[in-house]
């Protein structure tokens, strides 16, 4: 299939503006540099009726402890560290499963402890940029890249640590680690892979990644990613042409469950990903997103 044709048989796929609102994708502010996201299915809060926090508190996404940062967003410590799973439990038929972290029973004490509380801080959403329109192509297609980031925890939210994008001959396009804007505090190594010590010489910033993108990328590019959402609000970037692999492949349960990348790529690629130790692989998770909508492409 020639890039055109994939163009086009991909649009379908492209999620509406109601879908990338639902899904917590970052929309456009009135204030040029700044975004809005619409979904009340990413807070904490919604589990939370009735709770009001001061201008200095947060909720801890992992733990979901109520904590006060300075300010700077720093938090303030106490003697309650994060404790929480870093696996996952699943609601199956009325109960819940244990963690897959440690096996232990969806209400148990966390098995995992970090220093610090983290949160993404949504409530800080300055310095986005906004793909533009650009000349349409001959053939038009503007474009099919599939992307994926991993991300650290700073003390304003989460942080883009290593970005990469991959054509639709799955072929590296941007492959760089990127420098934190802010004072992290969780490398988030478990599965970023990756540590302060690999960031020691790493000068790339968040805006030069923004400038390659703006360059690389029109309005009408199609974005492919797995929960891409998380990806653009750390590259702060508003884009409107997107894929999501996991709205795309649904949860048998709906919205908002969605199933993983590796679980989608055991069913329909027959092949497994995001394997133990290391962290995750930015570039395998980028061409699976890709591969599993060339598969949908041609399927359909």
């Amino acid at each position: 299939m020639d890039g055109g044709a994939l163009y086009r048989s991909l649009k379908y796929y492209v999620l509406t503006q109601q879908q990338q609102e639902f899904n917590g994708y970052p929309r456009p502010h009135y204030d040029k540099d700044r975004a809005v996201i619409n979904s009340k299915n990413i807070t904490q809060v919604k589990s939370m009726p009735g709770l009001k926090l001061a201008p200095d508190e947060r909720i801890c996404d992992r733990c979901t402890t109520v904590f006060r940062v300075d300010c700077k967003g720093m938090p303030i410590r106490r003697d309650d560290p994060c404790s929480y799973h870093w696996g996952r439990s699943y609601q199956r038929r009325g109960h819940k499963t244990p963690y897959t972290c440690c096996s232990r029973e969806s209400n148990s004490i966390g098995c995992t402890v970090n220093q610090w509380h983290i949160s993404e801080n949504l409530d800080n959403l300055k310095g986005f940029v906004r793909t533009t329109d650009k000349p349409q192509p001959a053939d038009g297609n503007y474009g099919v890249y599939a992307l994926d980031c991993e991300m650290c925890y700073t003390t304003e939210g989460g942080e883009v640590l290593h970005v990469t994008v991959v054509s639709s001959e799955c072929e590296k396009v941007l492959d760089t680690l990127v420098k934190p804007t802010n004072p992290v505090l969780d490398y988030n190594t478990r599965f970023s892979g990756i540590s302060e010590q690999d960031l020691r010489c790493v000068t790339t910033t968040l805006r030069d990644v923004q400038d390659i993108l703006l360059d690389k990328f029109s309005n009408k590019t199609i974005l492919i990613g797995h929960s891409l959402d998380g990806d653009l609000r750390a590259l702060r970037l508003i884009h409107d042409t997107v894929i999501d692999t996991g709205v795309v492949f649904p949860h048998s349960q709906g919205p908002p469950f969605k199933r993983a990348l590796k679980t989608l790529c055991q069913v329909y690629l027959s092949r497994n990903i995001q394997k133990e130790g290391g962290g995750h692989s930015c570039a395998e998770d980028a061409i699976a997103c890709m591969e599993l909508m060339m598969w949908k492409a041609k399927s359909c």
